[in-house]
C-alpha cells in the first residue's frame, strides 16, 4: 500500500518570488490545519525534495503534496458497492436506501464508509474517507466522497458556494402549489427528537422545485438543495402539504414504500484536479420506478 495520496502542481511563472505558504493558502485554498498536517509528515517537496514553507519560489518549479491517510475509526467491510465514478482524488457511488453514510454511535458497520475504506484497502490505495454532502439513511443515489483533504476542502467549497449542484426526484402526495418556487423556509432540529420543523430563528435553509409531471394526487418534482440541512426536502415539501410518498415522519408511511420516495439523480460540480466539469447521474431504482408506474407518472420517466 502506498504511503500517501499523491498531488503534483507545476508552479505558474507569475508566482515567483512568493513562498510555498502563501501559494499553499491562496493559490490552492489549503488551510492552516491541513498545511501543518503537511509540514508536520515532511508532504511539501519541490523537484522531489522535501522544502520548508518560507522558501520562495522561482516559477517552473514541480511541486509535490504527499497527504498521509487520517487515522480513522472505521472498520473496512466488504458490501457491495455502486461505482458511478472514480479516479485518484473521488469516488461517486449510487447509494441504495437504508445505508448509512458513515458510521454513529448506535451503527458501527453496514455503512457507505465500511464498505469504501474495504475497496480503497482492497486495491492498495491509501485514501481516507471524506464525504462532501451526507443523504438522509432512508434517501438514495449519489453520494460524493473526497480521498484526501485537499480535494473534500476545494469540493466543499464548491458546495458552500454554490458552485455544485445537486439534483433530486421527489415523489410528492398532493399538488405543489405552483408548477416551479422556491421555499425558503428555516429548519430547526428538535430536542430529543429526529424531527425538524420550520420555525423561525432556525438555520436558514432554501430549496427550489420544478414540477415534472402530476396526476390529480400525486406530483413528480425535480428538486434543488442550496443549503444542506437534515431532511431539508422532506421538511419544506411537507411545509407546503405536499410531502413525499412513504416518509414515515413528515408524511404518512406506506406498506408497500417502507422509505420516502426521495433519490439524488444528478451531480455537476468541476473537479478539483482538471478543473473539467463532471456531470454524474443516478438511474431511478426499481422500487421508485414502481411506484412511478403505480402513481401514473412513469411515462414522464422515459
Amino acid at each position: 500500500m502506498s504511503a500517501a495520496t499523491l498531488l503534483n502542481i507545476k508552479i505558474p511563472s507569475e508566482w515567483k518570488g512568493g513562498t510555498i505558504a502563501s501559494f499553499l493558502r491562496v493559490r490552492m485554498g489549503l488551510s492552516r490545519r491541513t498545511i501543518r498536517a503537511l509540514k508536520r509528515e515532511a508532504g511539501i517537496r519541490i523537484n522531489g525534495e522535501v522544502a520548508p514553507v518560507w522558501r520562495r519560489l522561482t516559477g517552473g518549479e514541480e511541486l509535490e503534496l504527499r497527504f498521509t491517510p487520517a487515522k480513522q475509526s472505521i472498520i473496512p467491510e466488504e458490501i457491495p458497492l455502486a461505482v458511478i465514478y472514480e479516479d485518484q482524488d473521488l469516488t461517486i457511488i449510487d447509494k441504495p436506501p437504508g445505508m448509512l453514510v458513515h458510521p454513529v454511535k448506535k451503527f458501527q458497520s453496514g455503512t457507505l464508509a465500511n464498505a469504501l475504506l474495504f475497496r480503497w484497502r482492497a486495491a492498495a490505495e491509501s485514501s481516507s474517507f471524506h464525504p462532501v454532502h451526507r443523504l438522509d439513511r432512508l434517501t438514495s443515489g449519489l453520494v460524493l466522497v473526497a480521498k484526501n483533504p485537499w480535494i473534500h476542502q476545494q469540493l466543499s467549497l464548491q458546495l458552500a458556494s454554490g458552485k455544485m449542484s445537486r439534483l433530486y426526484l421527489a415523489f410528492c402526495k398532493g399538488n405543489l402549489p405552483r408548477n416551479s418556487g422556491k421555499i425558503d423556509a428555516p429548519i430547526k432540529e428538535q430536542t430529543a427528537s429526529a424531527l425538524r420543523i420550520i420555525e423561525t430563528g432556525g438555520k436558514p435553509a432554501v430549496t427550489r422545485y420544478r414540477v415534472i409531471a402530476k396526476t390529480e394526487y400525486s406530483t413528480l418534482a425535480a428538486v434543488k438543495l442550496y443549503t444542506g440541512r437534515t431532511h431539508q426536502i422532506r421538511v419544506h415539501l411537507s411545509h407546503l402539504q405536499c410531502p413525499i410518498w412513504g416518509d414515515p415522519l413528515y408524511g404518512i408511511p406506506e406498506r408497500d414504500l417502507p422509505r420516502p420516495a426521495l433519490h439524488a439523480v444528478k451531480l455537476t460540480f468541476e473537479h478539483p484536479r482538471s478543473g473539467k466539469r463532471l456531470i454524474v447521474k443516478s438511474e431511478l431504482p426499481a422500487d421508485l420506478k414502481k411506484l412511478a408506474v403505480s402513481l401514473g407518472l412513469f411515462s414522464s420517466l422515459i
